[in-house]
């Protein structure tokens, strides 16, 4: 019987293991979705294109924030004037 979280977890991981989608406990069901999918390291094209024109160096301020916030190189501010 369950006692306990670490008790929960246990079977989760057991439900899992088996391959168990779904599963009644007296008053609770608990349905159980697909797995998380993880990259694998042969999907590694995807950040080297986006490096691609990355400019070499310090980065300014101004520039640090443009690229945290999803700025590409083609249109940074800074690089234009250069």
């Amino acid at each position: 019987m369950i006692q306990d979280l670490k008790d929960l977890e246990k079977f989760f991981k057991l439900c899992r293991k088996q391959g168990v989608v779904k599963a009644d406990l007296s008053s609770l069901t608990f349905e159980f979705g697909d797995l998380p999918t993880t990259k694998t390291s042969g999907d590694e094209s995807e950040p080297s294109q986006s490096l691609e024109n990355f400019p070499d160096g310090e980065l300014t301020p101004e520039q640090l924030i443009y690229y945290s916030s999803g700025g590409s190189p083609e249109n940074d501010p800074m690089l234009k004037g250069t």
